[in-house]
């Protein structure tokens, strides 16, 4: 019995710090006004300090997109942080947060971060901020790295218990795999965590990756018209696409 109460505390152990290593991913979502230079910032000040605070530990990577061919979006660039769940949470304090600049950024002063705050905001609106995880990556082939340079992002509400079941339905659409002579090099599926309930905007969301604009466009351009088979069908009926959205790869650091 007491061998048994050992294995089971070792186990426990290890399933806690299995949890507690797991990525989440942070987006944020930002507009850049007109007329500045601040798309030109995210590229170099801002990537410059998350490049010191992964060099740090405090996070896994920062990834910079912007948004192609589309001026009506409700954002001009995206910002993907992956974190695990311990970085996160130091992250996530005031104190953790002030710790993390001082050791990734030593020589930025409490003044000296106020007045670069204060050009910032001048220059960009924050439309939104969101934490995900990924459910499923699928590749073309073993050559392909995800997250690729393009990306159609795909933003869906599923109802409130269906999750299960969309995610399996999006699951068994890439049960064969993709098309090896396809334009598509791969796809993903994301899941929202960090909010729930009726009203949410959205709480999955797809990608479909490509490795240039051009590829997108040509796929898109050939795609014929169809219509809904019985089974995607029904995966429309617990889902509603929101919003679709083109991004390109900016920066990628890891």
């Amino acid at each position: 019995m007491k061998k048994i109460l050992i294995l089971f505390f070792i186990t426990s152990l290890s399933i806690s710090s299995f949890a507690q290593d797991k990525v989440v991913l942070k987006q944020t979502f930002i507009k850049v006004k007109p007329g500045n230079n601040y798309a030109e910032d995210l590229k170099t000040k801002f990537g410059e300090m998350a490049q010191k605070r992964i060099d740090a530990g405090w996070q896994s990577g920062w990834h910079l997109w912007e948004v192609v061919g589309n001026p009506q979006a409700p954002f001009t660039h995206l910002i993907v942080e992956p974190m695990t769940i311990s970085q996160m949470e130091k992250e996530r304090t005031r104190e953790g947060w002030l710790k993390m600049r001082k050791e990734a950024v030593p020589s930025m002063t409490d003044s000296d971060w106020r007045t670069f705050m204060e050009d910032v905001r001048g220059k960009r609106e924050l439309v939104a901020e969101a934490m995900f995880v990924t459910v499923t990556d699928i590749k073309r082939d073993n050559k392909v790295n995800l997250p690729d340079d393009v990306g159609v992002v795909n933003w869906m509400k599923v109802k409130e218990g269906k999750f299960k079941t969309y995610e399996s339905m999006e699951k068994s659409l890439y049960s064969k795999g993709l098309n090896k002579n396809g334009l598509r090099t791969g796809w993903s599926l994301g899941k929202r965590i960090d909010k729930y309930g009726v009203d949410l905007y959205w709480n999955y969301f797809t990608v479909d990756w490509f490795a240039s604009y051009t590829d997108y466009v040509k796929s898109a351009a050939n795609t014929p018209a169809w219509d809904a088979d019985k089974g995607y069908q029904s995966m429309m009926a617990v889902r509603d696409l929101r919003e679709s959205v083109v991004i390109r790869k900016v920066i990628m650091l890891d």
